[in-house]
Order: C-alpha cells, then sequence, then structure tokens
C-alpha cells in the first residue's frame, strides 16, 4: 500500500507545560543583578521580585501562575515543581546577567551608605550593637559565619538565592534558663523603637519558628510568618556559636524551696527567675514583692498588740518556711466567726510578710474558686502561705471539704485528660470565713490538720478594736513582702550552722509536747500548732515582730482546747435530734393524720427509725450552718442510717408519708438515741 503524504509528513512534537512556563518566564521578566552585592533579582514593569525573600518568591509564583491563565486559559496551572524549575533557570539567568551600572538606583537594596556591601565587616556587624551602652550582649558574643548584623536587622549572606533576612531588627540569644526537671527557656532580646525588650521562651516554641511568632509576636518579635525558619536557623546558629559565653541559670517553677533544698525564692529574681507553671499563677506570683519598710510594716502590725488573733495570722504566714526543715506535712489555720471583726484583716496578716495583701493585689484568693484554681495557687509555693478568704462565698460546699482533706497530703488530685494531676505544695493554708471551714468537712484525719479558731480577732465590737483594725489594714496596704524574706535570711543562717537543723528539730519537739493536750485530736494537731509556736518564737528573737510571743495559755485558748465541733457528722445529728424533739407534730402519725401541716409533712415514724424527707433534713441542717452533703459519708460511716444495698443510692429509701411514695432519710432509732445514762 502506498503512503499518503499526511503519513510521511513529519510531525512537530508538542511541548510540556514545563517548557512553556520556562518560555513565559522567560519573556514576562527581565533578569537583572544588583551592582552592590552582585544579587540576582527580575522585573517585571515596575515590580521587583528578589530571590533571597520568601515573600518575594511566593509572589513570583502567584505572578507565573496569572500570566500562564492569560495565555493558557484552557490549559491547567503547572505544578509547584514545573514553577520551581523555571524560577531556578529565571535565578541562573540573572546570576549570569552584567551587574546594574553603578547609577542605576530604584530596583537596589537599601544597604546601609557609606561602605562597600561586597565586603562583609570582620565581626560581621556585632561592633553596631556593642556600641550602644546598653547593650544586652555577653563579653565574648560572636555572629556566626554567614550572617550578618546590619542596621535593618539580621540577614543571613549564604542563602539558596542570595542574602534573605533572618529579622526586622536585632534579635539575640542571651540566656538559658533549667528549670529542676531539665526543661530549658531560652531568655531572647531585641530592638524595638530605641529599647531593648527581653522574653523568656520554651525551648520548644524557639525550635519552630512559626510557635515563636505566635508565643511573642504581640511584644514587638521583629519576624513574620515569611522569615519565620530563618529566624528559627539564626537562633540555632547563634546560640551554638556563643556556647562558651551563654550563662545558664536554674529557673524556679515555685515560690519558696528549691530542689537543693538551700535557696528560698521569694519573688520573680529573688534570687532566681519564676516561670510558673500555669498562666493562672502569674498574678499571684507578681504580687510576690516587697513594698514600703519593714519598719512600717511593723508599725502597722503593732496595733495587734492587745490582739492574739491577729498576731496568730502573722505566725501562721511565716510557719510554712520550717515545715519541710521539721518535717511537718501542709495544713490548715481557720479563722471563723461573724463579720465585721477582723477575719479578713488577719487573713491580710498572714499573706503580708511576703506579698501585697490589699484587693486588687491577687495574693488572696476568694473560696469561690473552682478546686483546680485553689489547687493552682496551692501549687505556686513550697514553704508559703495560701490565703482563701469568705467561705460563704464557696460555690459548692464540697469544695470546702476536699480542700481542707486534700491540704495536708501535699498535693493535688489525680487526674487524667490532660487536666492538672498531683500538682505538688507545702503550706499553710488560712482560711477566713462567716463559717468554718470543718463545717465542710467529715473527714477525721484532715480535721487533725485543722487549727481552728473562733475568737473575734478585734475582740467584742469595741470603738478601741474597731480604730486598731483599720490602723492594721491602712499600714499592711502600704508596707508589706519584707518581714518573710528577712525571716528566711536568718533562717538560712541557722541552717547553715551545724547544729542548727537539729536544735530547730528539738525545739519543735519539746514546743510538740506541750500542746498535745488532753486528747487524741489534740495531740493529733500538736505537731502544726508547734510550728506555728516555733516560728513566733524565732520571729520575736530575730526582732521581726513587734510583740512578745503569746503564752502558752494563749494558744491553748485559741486552739488546743477540745473542741466538740471536731466531728462534725456527731455534731449534725444532734441538730436532727433537737429537730425530730421540736416538731413531732410534723410527723405523720403522730396527731389525728387528717390535717397535714402548712408546711408538709416532715416524715413519719418506720419500725427502723424517724423516715423524714431529705429537703426537710437539708434546711434545718443549712440553717444551723451545715450542708448535708458533707455530713452524709460521716453518718453512712457511724451506722447512723439505713441502707438497702440494691437500692441507688443506698441510703435513699423508697417509704410512705401520708398516703406518697418518695425517698427518704431513715435514721436507726439506736444510734439516735444513743446509750442509755445509767447515772441515778
Amino acid at each position: 500500500m502506498s503512503e499518503t503524504p499526511e503519513e510521511t509528513e513529519p510531525k512537530t512534537p508538542r511541548t510540556t507545560k514545563r517548557d512553556r512556563i520556562y518560555e513565559l518566564a522567560v519573556t514576562r521578566y527581565d533578569c537583572r543583578r544588583q551592582h552592590r552585592g552582585g544579587w540576582p533579582y527580575v522585573l517585571h514593569g515596575e515590580q521587583r521580585y528578589g530571590f533571597g525573600n520568601r515573600a518575594d518568591l511566593r509572589s513570583l509564583r502567584a505572578d507565573l501562575r496569572l500570566a500562564w491563565r492569560e495565555k493558557y486559559h484552557s490549559d491547567g496551572i503547572p505544578d509547584d515543581s514545573a514553577l520551581n524549575a523555571a524560577i531556578e533557570d529565571l535565578r541562573l539567568r540573572a546570576a549570569a546577567a552584567e551587574p546594574d551600572p553603578p547609577d542605576a538606583n530604584g530596583h537596589a537594596e537599601a544597604w546601609p551608605p557609606g561602605r562597600d556591601d561586597d565586603e562583609t565587616p570582620a565581626d560581621r556587624g556585632l561592633s553596631r550593637v556593642t556600641a550602644l551602652d546598653d547593650h544586652p550582649l555577653p563579653d565574648g558574643y560572636e555572629i556566626p559565619d554567614g550572617y550578618e548584623v546590619r542596621p535593618d536587622g539580621i540577614w543571613y549572606l549564604e542563602g539558596r538565592w542570595g542574602p534573605c533576612r533572618a529579622a526586622w531588627a536585632w534579635l539575640f540569644p542571651v540566656c538559658v534558663y533549667i528549670d529542676p526537671d531539665g526543661n530549658q527557656w531560652l531568655e531572647l532580646t531585641w530592638r524595638d523603637c530605641g529599647r531593648w525588650v527581653t522574653r523568656l521562651v520554651r525551648r520548644s516554641i524557639t525550635k519552630s519558628g512559626r510557635k515563636l511568632i505566635t508565643e511573642t509576636g504581640d511584644a514587638g518579635m521583629p519576624v513574620t510568618d515569611s522569615e519565620a525558619r530563618d529566624a528559627e536557623t539564626w537562633l540555632a546558629a547563634a546560640e551554638a556559636a556563643n556556647i562558651a559565653v551563654i550563662t545558664r541559670h536554674p529557673v524556679a517553677r515555685q515560690l519558696g524551696w528549691q530542689a537543693d533544698r538551700k535557696t528560698f525564692v521569694t519573688g520573680q529574681d529573688t534570687p532566681w527567675r519564676v516561670e510558673p507553671k500555669f498562666e493562672a499563677q502569674t498574678a499571684a506570683m507578681q504580687a510576690h514583692r516587697p513594698a514600703g519598710t519593714l519598719a512600717g510594716w511593723q508599725e502597722a502590725m503593732d496595733h495587734a498588740r492587745p490582739y492574739p488573733v491577729v498576731q496568730m495570722g502573722v505566725y501562721a504566714g511565716l510557719a510554712p518556711v520550717l515545715l519541710d526543715v521539721l518535717g511537718v506535712d501542709s495544713g490548715t489555720v481557720d479563722v471563723a466567726g461573724k463579720s465585721s471583726r477582723g477575719k479578713s484583716i488577719t487573713g491580710m496578716a498572714a499573706i503580708s510578710p511576703w506579698a501585697d495583701p490589699s484587693d486588687t493585689g491577687d495574693a488572696i484568693l476568694s473560696w469561690s474558686a473552682t478546686i483546680i484554681e485553689i489547687e493552682k495557687r496551692l501549687n505556686l509555693v513550697n514553704g508559703l502561705p495560701v490565703v482563701l478568704d469568705e467561705t460563704r462565698l464557696v460555690k459548692d460546699p464540697g469544695n470546702v471539704d476536699t480542700v481542707i482533706y486534700q491540704v495536708p497530703k501535699n498535693r493535688g488530685k489525680a487526674r487524667g485528660g490532660g487536666w492538672p494531676s498531683m500538682l505538688p505544695w507545702r503550706t499553710i493554708l488560712v482560711s477566713t470565713g462567716e463559717q468554718p471551714a470543718t463545717s465542710f468537712t467529715t473527714h477525721q484525719g484532715a480535721s487533725a490538720r485543722v487549727l481552728s479558731t473562733h475568737q473575734a480577732p478585734f475582740g467584742a465590737r469595741s470603738e478601741a478594736g474597731r480604730t486598731a483594725a483599720e490602723a492594721v489594714k491602712r499600714g499592711l496596704e502600704a508596707n508589706y513582702g519584707t518581714a518573710g524574706p528577712l525571716f528566711v535570711t536568718r533562717l538560712q543562717d541557722l541552717l547553715a550552722k551545724d547544729d542548727g537543723p537539729a536544735r530547730l528539730r528539738k525545739r519543735h519537739a519539746a514546743i510538740t509536747e506541750k500542746l498535745r493536750g488532753g486528747t487524741d485530736m489534740s495531740g493529733r494537731r500538736a505537731p502544726l500548732l508547734a510550728v506555728v509556736v516555733l516560728a513566733a518564737e524565732l520571729a520575736a528573737a530575730w526582732k521581726i515582730t513587734p510583740f512578745p510571743v503569746p503564752g502558752p495559755a494563749d494558744w491553748l485558748a485559741m486552739f488546743a482546747a477540745d473542741d466538740p465541733r471536731d466531728n462534725r457528722p456527731e455534731m449534725a445529728l444532734d441538730i436532727i435530734r433537737e429537730y425530730l424533739a421540736a416538731h413531732q407534730d410534723k410527723m405523720y402519725g403522730a396527731g389525728d393524720g387528717e390535717h397535714p401541716p402548712a408546711a408538709g409533712w416532715i416524715g413519719h415514724e418506720a419500725s427502723e427509725g424517724p423516715a423524714l424527707l431529705p429537703e426537710h433534713v437539708r434546711t434545718e441542717l443549712k440553717r444551723c450552718g451545715y450542708d448535708l452533703d458533707a455530713v452524709l459519708p460521716g453518718w453512712l460511716e457511724m451506722g447512723a442510717l439505713v441502707t438497702l444495698d440494691k437500692q441507688r443510692p443506698a441510703h435513699l429509701l423508697p417509704r410512705s408519708t401520708g398516703g406518697r411514695k418518695s425517698r427518704h432519710l431513715v435514721f436507726r432509732r439506736d444510734v439516735l438515741d444513743g446509750p442509755e445514762d445509767t447515772a441515778s
């Protein structure tokens, strides 16, 4: 078969997208090279695109896509590999171009005038920084190879496509901080509008440029998203080049005693820098600072000379320093009583040796806080006090029970799911409020760690007490944060002596024996109370407090006397006994049963004992200052309630009162009646 002309004519090969995008790029852009530095760039009209700037490269790639759509609108856009190959070809063409004439301008980088930028200074621009009197760089600091410090920022001179910017202003790593667990922070400093800005940034953040911008961008970090990776690399290179001169310091995560058991941190940079574990701790940490004078603080506290409970607030604030030394667990001091008697001022006295006690100082936390917020506040300290004000503000009465029980464990509750878990602390919690903290708890073990006083801090209502309270409050708001650090300094001097720790423990043991009292409960409280008494003796001996130490009778009157309120469930049961005795006419079946009282029946007599409607029980307990949910576990433990295993919950039993079936609390008659009085 003979071939047709069409079959014998050679076919024109089709060009690929890569070829076409290259042809388009070559015809669209003018490839140029700067006179200064010899850096390649391209022009499209008045638009200039450099190869050393990621933002320019993104814009160049976008412009190429636009040009492709205009010419090949019916064809798909080339992929990134084709675009990047075309850009690389442009760079090579530009790098091979003749340099711009010396007088050309308008498309050249704005470099510092007065020097030939073909040469990098021997110190790579370091002298520009060290010429400033306030420069933060340590002696011996060097700029790593390949970088130059210029007036307009940090530049990397050996980029793939020429010099590229690492930062828009001077930015340096100057110090490393390490916490007791080995976690690290890098101190960064940068120039911003004629001043140096310093931030401590977690190591994991400095290793990721974009995270670094997110973390520090609001503080003026001179890096944009385009330079994120270059800034990240610059910081790593600068730190590596200066490993010998960049100092490494410890950083504290808590105020108080540190892991070396010698250093005591009372506030930011005193003596260590503090980086709290949680942002929510920052305000309280910042409140721990000095103001006024020690003499001013002593003058304010001297107005409390006639009032031992207010003095005790100061001693409770100083005592936590001794807990770790003496091996005593954390505990609670509870100041409860009627309003306007000086409870809150006693709390101010407790925190004033260390921090701002005013309402705006953030050192004192309210009982309205959540459990996690309270645990975070406790976790801030390891040897300092924590004050929780006004138990009446608590949102969930069970929170008080939980906190009072958890404090002596020296750690928070265990939690999963990323929630704060087992946060450590060492403290004395000073609680204030009209309602005693112990009224919320049923745990006998916790009560043994609560020193409760119900004396009015400034005595009975009087003009003298009111005047003294106002003088103390006014003086503490102006003078604080001085007595505590002095107490620590004197204690550290004592502990540095060979027999110092042994002398303290011996004195604590002697005080404990004197305060044991005649009951098991007072005996269990004695070690914690002895810590407070020992703090009082030391503060007086070191002339920190302006009044003499209260005598043994004063301490026993405040705390160690046998208090029937120690057993909250039994006290609540007494209220039920009285309630039944006073309201027998409201028990169904006690009268004619035909006419229920206006408020309804409160229950009925069951075979096991009185069956009461829970809401009436709850209302009566609340009226007397108790919480039903807080005393229920104690009632169950002592067997005061009838339970049924198959019932959920086991203590709420279905019974009928007045013909209506509902759940009841059934009290055992033998427990309510108690042992018979055999006295004649």
